[in-house]
């Protein structure tokens, strides 16, 4: 067997040792590079439920609540006696210049024109026009209008086909004029135009505008309202049309800032322009909702302090067949 001289043996001994210090150099080098590359990858991105539900939470617009149905409430209209007696009237001189508002809002509305501007398109007190009357008008509107069919105040109660509203029960004024209600005869959802044509209501009743005051200017609001009334008149010209005053909230609202009777009092200014210029007529509703402090009265209201309970609608309803469409 050959064996190496000492002199080759040392030789293959530093060989050895230079080939591990190469190698440990190396791995250094590729583990320190591994590191480097993991410390710049970016962050992984966060789940799409959480970015759903952060979007959800920020774009969010909170709709005005629908009135609660409840049985133990509900109350159909009283039939006409000779004891119907009609709720006192504030004048609309002292009803135009009464300020108890829920809240004071220096952005609200500026005001325009007089009281004795509109004389001739705001309906005046007349001998009752009975039930009947009230059996031949169709309510279009938002959720102030739903509650009708909601406390069975109409006849037919919850099956009445005299509301008109959308799905939803409540119907904001910007979209007025391409939203679909649902047309209870069928209920189909169609647009209110072709409700009217298939309609043709003897009696029409609007009242819009409470979720518009919270983010319409005037010029918009008066825009989009005549547009509606227009379109109804071109439709179905016999069809006699009443715009109704908004309805006042009371000081328990949890919206105040965006939605007050400061606010509410100046576009009721633009119904009325809006009743004038269209050449339809104006129901002062709100005038026998209020209390003395100018907020809805508390015991018409729901409880949520916008929506009306069935005592609130009756005063309506009263107000309606006092203050007839006679012309």
């Amino acid at each position: 067997m050959y064996i190496k001289p000492e002199n080759e043996r040392g030789q293959d001994k530093i060989i050895l040792a230079v080939t591990c210090v190469m190698a440990a150099v190396l791995a250094v080098i590729v583990i320190s590079v591994a590191a480097a590359y993991r410390a710049k990858e970016p962050a992984a991105p966060a789940s799409s439920t959480t970015v759903a539900e952060s979007t959800a939470e920020t774009t969010g617009t909170p709709e005005t609540p629908e009135p609660a149905e409840t049985e133990t409430t509900a109350a159909p209209v009283a039939e006409a006696t000779d004891a119907y007696v009609p709720f006192d009237t504030t004048p609309e001189s002292s009803a135009e210049s009464d300020t108890g508002a829920a809240a004071t809002d220096t952005n609200a509305p500026a005001e325009s024109g007089s009281s004795a501007d509109y004389d001739s398109v705001i309906l005046g007190e007349t001998e009752d026009m009975g039930q009947e009357y009230i059996d031949k008008i169709v309510f279009l509107g938002d959720s102030t209008t739903y509650g009708l069919r909601a406390y069975s105040m109409l006849s037919g109660g919850k099956d009445t086909t005299q509301v008109w509203t959308p799905m939803s029960g409540t119907l904001t004024l910007s979209y007025a004029n391409v939203v679909k209600i649902v047309y209870p005869e069928t209920n189909e959802e169609i647009t209110i135009a072709e409700a009217v044509e298939r309609k043709k209501p003897e009696y029409l009743v609007i009242t819009l505008g409470v979720n518009g005051v919270s983010f319409m200017d005037e010029a918009s609001f008066k825009k989009e309202y005549s547009k509606l009334v227009e379109n109804i008149k071109s439709i179905s010209p016999n069809t006699k049309i009443m715009l109704q005053s908004i309805f006042p909230v009371a000081d328990n609202y949890a919206l105040l800032d965006s939605i007050n009777n400061n606010k509410i009092d100046a576009a009721n200014k633009w119904v009325k322009a809006i009743a004038k210029e269209c050449g339809v007529k104006y129901l002062d509703t709100q005038s026998v909702l209020r209390g003395d402090d100018g907020n809805l009265i508390k015991s018409y209201q729901n409880g949520d302090g916008i929506h009306l309970e069935t005592s609130g609608f009756q005063a309506v309803l009263t107000y309606i067949r006092y203050h007839g469409y006679t012309d």
